[in-house]
């Protein structure tokens, strides 16, 4: 090994240096590389409870990621750590959990319990218990539980601590990249891109585990914020989306343009340009289904304009924010495989409206749902038909088969479905969703 000067340590790594806010391309300053690269993490700061051991783990993680600028292979270093830190924050996350106690569902007997004093104990005792066939007792549920990280995982989402049918993706990915670091095949080498959004992702998952959101996060976002809006549309098929606000005074110019179209009030994402939350199926919007990719809750209409702005001087409606992700949808496949719709909605329906195949689906998205159960009907791809986190793609059957048979999988996941029975209403634009009845 070649022993090399301290001057030669100090300077900055050439390689570092050609990553800059625009991407690849001339070099950057030292002084300007060394504060971008810390600013890609620097608001990756942990929720308050976090464990010691965790917390400690990653902040060294960010403070070696500071010093990729003089070494590039240190971004190599501190992703890799990152997966590894990631079965560390399990494994914290478990040890508050269980709070000193484990309990194992056998499958002859009644449970037993065991104390733990460490996570030590934790993985011999599931060992044990693993071979004897019994599973660990989360709540209402028992899982099989090995100690491991697939167990880790099964466990964290059996206790509600992750959430998000896409995330699970993430963590499927995250767990496939932590088993190669761990048991390595090769030599590999990372970006600071990469080293940044694996230190980014980690911080994420470790304050889902202690109960705190990220906002505008990528794997588990907190909830995203809803304004009161107007969506009108003509009988030419033209459709605007609108601030409530906008209807506060009267605007002879806008209503006499506006004088053809109708309008409704709806709680809804607002559409800002360059928001990553924007959602593009506003125009789509459909009271009795999910056709936009947001949550959009309908409040008043249709009706002219001075109308809806009558309403909402006397209502006053504010906005909200709301989490979108596992949701449930139910799908209806009669005679055609229609688009997702709330449960509250499917149990309002009338009779003559109940027939088909019915599938009640978990998904972040309706149109995860929808893609689902159009993949299992086709029976390709590995989607799976019974209840259960689908292999194929980021849904979860929670069960199939007739109108009240989905209904009560969904009520078995939601608690009571209220029936609601909302005006048929649908905005005329259909791209996404051509085949609505």
């Amino acid at each position: 090994m070649e022993i090399r000067p301290l001057e030669e340590l100090r300077a900055a790594d050439d390689l570092a240096l050609a990553f800059n806010p625009y991407g690849l391309g001339g070099r950057m300053r030292p002084e300007d590389a060394a504060e971008f690269q810390q600013r890609q993490i620097a608001d990756c700061d942990l929720a308050a409870g976090v464990a010691a051991g965790t917390r400690n783990s990653f902040e060294r993680l960010r403070t070696a990621f500071a010093y990729g600028v003089l070494c590039y292979d240190v971004y190599t270093v501190v992703s890799d750590q990152a997966l590894l830190v990631y079965e560390q924050a399990l494994r914290d996350r478990f040890m508050e959990w269980c709070a000193g106690t484990i309990t194992f569902r056998l499958t002859q007997g009644p449970d037993v319990s065991y104390t733990v004093t460490s996570y030590d104990d934790v993985k011999k005792r599931a060992d044990r218990m693993t071979r004897q066939r019994a599973q660990l007792v989360v709540a209402t549920h028992a899982i099989e539980f090995n100690g491991m990280l697939h167990g880790l995982r099964l466990w964290a989402r059996t206790a509600g601590l992750l959430r998000g049918r896409r995330s699970r993706a993430a963590e499927d990915a995250l767990t496939k990249l932590r088993n190669y670091v761990a048991h390595p095949s090769g030599h590999h080498v990372d970006t600071p891109v990469g080293a940044a959004r694996t230190v980014r992702d980690l911080a994420e998952l470790i304050n889902q585990l202690w109960g705190q959101a990220t906002p505008d996060g990528r794997l588990y976002p907190a909830p995203v914020r809803r304004e009161i809006a107007v969506l009108s549309w003509n009988g030419s098929g033209r459709a605007r989306m609108e601030p409530a606000g906008s209807l506060a005074a009267p605007d002879p110019t806008k209503d006499r343009e506006r004088d053809g179209y109708q309008h409704v009030v709806v709680r809804a994402i607002p559409f800002i340009p360059g928001n990553r939350w924007n959602d593009t199926h506003w125009a789509e919007f459909d009271t009795r289904y999910e056709t936009t990719r947001f949550p959009t809750e309908y409040l008043w209409g249709p009706g002219t304009r001075e109308e809806a702005r009558a309403w909402l001087e006397q209502e006053r409606p504010e906005g909200d924010s709301v989490d979108f992700t596992d949701r449930v949808f139910l799908v209806q496949d009669h005679e055609s495989l229609l688009p997702p719709m709330r449960p509250a909605v499917a149990a309002g329906l009338p009779g003559d409206k109940r027939f088909g195949v019915w599938h009640a689906v978990r998904a972040d998205f309706p149109d995860d749902a929808y893609a689902h159960v159009r993949g299992s009907n086709d029976g390709g791809a590995g989607h799976a038909r019974r209840p259960g986190d689908c292999p194929a793609c980021s849904a979860e059957v929670l069960g199939s088969g007739s109108y009240d048979k989905a209904l009560h999988a969904a009520a078995a996941v939601l608690g009571p479905i209220e029936a609601v029975q909302l005006p048929s209403i649908r905005l005329p634009l259909s791209i996404f969703w051509p085949n609505r009845p």
